[in-house]
């Protein structure tokens, strides 16, 4: 029993005193990490407040550099004033006369830049307002010959080119030089493309214009006299826009090889009371021809907002050239404002360096122990022959009696 109370104790003790000592760990373990934990926030208090003060040394270095390099350079500029003579007027003068010119050339680059802009947006503005009357027309002519055209198909595609490449001139484009007709290759696939007109875009791309006409169709609809005729002419109608695009889109003018292509094709319907049928009998076909990629349908009235959408392309290409020969002049304008300060401020430290030789020289001539003046005539006076004399004449004279004044000073 004696045994078995002091194991117990034993073991209230051991238990009791491993409480403390986990106690104290703890203690200490809490003190080191509060402790560690101060120490990191100071350090990162100190190292922000030594990054503050860096970006102010920084800050406050920036700021001296510039003012140091103002100084300097109103220095320059000070000390080239005030040693400027008429020593390098030859040279200052075809400095002054380049930079005159780039001056000029650079307003006269601007001045037209400007006037470009303005006889652009009018002409934009004259051309919306004529887009309408040339709609007309347009609707006008192709009544006129529909008459004429019905049932030869091969005419009627001669027409329809004809009534594009009328737009085309009219609005301005020159062939050959904005457009080619009738453009044919051997494309990479080795099969025979041919194009009604290839249009030239900036970037020495292209857009293909096809012409398709759909006359007899769409006259038997309008010349129908029941309404199962008119919808039977009008499906044949439709069908034939569909057909046409669909061979437009097989054709892959894009894989042609000397020219660029957009990946689309724009088709011209000319006759635009058919198209406009065309939608009205089957809404799907609007939905068709979006979703077809390779060819754009597009009427008498939308082939003229895109030709001068075309245009205004080449205006702004013209534009940014104008620009970037803008830019060059500008580069070149301050490559001759630099070289003008060069030039300036090499004239002014020569001038410098010649006044101070200057100096120097006359002090030699004139003044201190042994000048030259005095020593020379003082070989007069000792009897050396000569035939002329140094007070003959006024500078000289003048020269010689500062050299007799710095004698007696001395």
């Amino acid at each position: 029993m004696t045994d078995l109370m002091f194991w117990i104790v034993t073991a209230i003790l051991i238990i009791f005193t491993s409480v403390i000592i986990w106690t104290i760990m703890t203690q200490r373990m809490t003190r080191v990490i509060e402790k560690t934990r101060s120490e990191s926030e100071m350090k990162i208090t100190d190292y922000r407040a030594r990054e503050d003060e860096r970006n102010i040394m920084k800050e406050e270095r920036n700021i001296a550099m510039s003012d140091s390099f103002k100084l300097m350079a109103r220095q320059a500029f000070e000390d080239v004033k005030n040693n400027a003579e008429i020593e390098k007027k030859e040279e200052f003068k075809r400095v002054t006369d380049d930079f005159s010119t780039i001056l000029k050339e650079y307003k006269k680059s601007m001045d037209a830049i400007e006037a470009s802009m303005i006889d652009r947006e009018s002409a934009l503005r004259e051309k919306v307002e004529n887009v309408s009357q040339l709609g007309l027309k347009l609707s006008d002519d192709t009544k006129n010959l529909t008459k004429a055209l019905k049932g030869d198909s091969h005419a009627q595609g001669a027409w329809g080119e004809v009534v594009v490449e009328n737009l085309l001139q009219s609005m301005g484009f020159v062939s050959e030089r904005d457009y080619v007709k009738q453009y044919s290759e051997t494309a990479v696939d080795k099969t025979r493309k041919r194009a009604d007109f290839v249009v030239y875009l900036p970037d020495n791309k292209q857009v293909v214009i096809d012409s398709k006409v759909s006359l007899t169709a769409y006259n038997e609809f309008v010349n129908s006299d029941n309404e199962l005729t008119a919808n039977t002419s009008i499906e044949k109608l439709c069908k034939s826009i569909r057909t046409h695009a669909s061979d437009l889109s097989s054709k892959n003018y894009q894989h042609m090889d000397s020219i660029q292509t957009l990946d689309f094709v724009l088709m011209v319907v000319p006759l635009e009371s058919a198209y406009i049928a065309a939608l009205h009998h089957d809404p799907s076909l609007y939905n068709d021809m979006v979703g077809n990629r390779r060819v754009k349908i597009v009427s008498g009235t939308t082939i003229m907002l895109a030709l001068m959408l075309i245009q205004e392309l080449w205006k702004r290409e013209n534009q940014s050239k104008n620009q970037m020969q803008l830019v060059e002049r500008a580069g070149a304008l301050h490559d001759q404002v630099v070289l003008f300060l060069e030039s300036f401020t090499a004239v002014g430290f020569e001038l410098k360096q010649a006044s101070e030789k200057f100096e120097e020289a006359e002090k030699r001539l004139v003044s201190g122990r042994g000048n030259v003046i005095r020593q020379t005539e003082m070989l007069s006076i000792l009897g050396a022959k000569n035939k002329k004399d140094l007070r003959e004449k006024s500078g000289l004279k003048k020269l010689a009696e500062e050299a007799e004044l710095s004698k007696e000073e001395e």
